[in-house]
């Protein structure tokens, strides 16, 4: 009988052959440098979803100059759930079955803004949790729908454990990161594969503020990363594979010593 992991891997290599890829948060580094590893292929549809025009038609742009050559912008307010269903709702019309999802809005969240104003607090949890959380169902229910497809959940290392640093942006990630478990956990189709990724430090416009160190990686290495993980039928991602090792180290400290780190 095959496992599910060999039956993704030949069920990737059966549709490879021409995809609809939808991306939410595709201006983002890591998306971006993703759609551009299946450009290259040349035999991809793209429905590339964000907030900012001006930015989407500059990602087309370079995928084109890549030699994609069917793709479509659609703005989207991450707030709004309406928004959200009404945005698949169109894709889905206008372009039809989604083959592969990759869902990668989010922001920073400036932990120190928000301990005072929870407006701010708010909205961060809005964009990097409830939006993924809410466009990872709707495009579940939809491959249960037709059948088949691939989502993939950019998620992070912090949400492994709540830091004082970043404890808002952790806690956002956490909850990504659980909610696709619970699908995963929920999914009876073999056709459909969900998968969590969980990068350490990128390089990228999001984290220029922070000082950079040798754990940096580009997003173009974890975009070939996540490609071969969704050709190998991988569930649980670390990019770099290290970081599994060092959050299972920082996972097993105990709260009481935990407090009295600086990390």
């Amino acid at each position: 009988m095959m496992d599910n992991s060999s039956f993704i891997r030949l069920y990737y290599h059966q549709i490879n052959i021409d995809m609809h890829i939808l991306i939410f948060g595709a201006t983002s580094a890591i998306a971006h440098s993703i759609a551009k590893e299946y450009a290259i292929d040349n035999l991809h549809t793209y429905t590339l979803i964000g907030r900012s025009e001006s930015r989407l038609n500059a990602c087309k742009q370079e995928l084109q100059a890549y030699g994609a050559v069917d793709i479509q912008i659609m703005l989207l307010d991450f707030s709004s759930i309406e928004d959200i269903q009404k945005v698949i709702n169109q894709c889905i019309q206008q372009r039809g079955n989604i083959d592969m999802a990759i869902v990668a809005q989010g922001s920073l969240t400036n932990q120190d803004k928000a301990k005072s104003y929870m407006s701010y607090l708010a909205d961060e949890f809005s964009l990097n949790a409830m939006s993924h959380i809410i466009i990872s169902q709707l495009i579940v229910n939809q491959f249960n729908l037709q059948g088949y497809g691939i989502l993939i959940g950019i998620g992070s290392v912090a949400g492994e454990r709540g830091r004082k640093g970043n404890y808002a942006y952790g806690a956002s990630k956490s909850a990504v990161c659980t909610f696709l478990s619970g699908l995963r956990h929920a999914n009876k189709n073999e056709k459909i594969h969900i998968m969590t990724v969980k990068p350490g430090f990128v390089s990228t416009p999001m984290t220029s503020e922070l000082p950079q160190s040798f754990l940096f990686v580009s997003p173009e290495f974890v975009a070939k990363e996540i490609k071969r993980g969704v050709e190998q039928g991988i569930e649980h991602m670390y990019v770099p594979t290290f970081w599994r090792f060092i959050m299972m180290i920082i996972r097993s400290i105990p709260e009481v010593l935990f407090k009295k780190l600086n990390i």
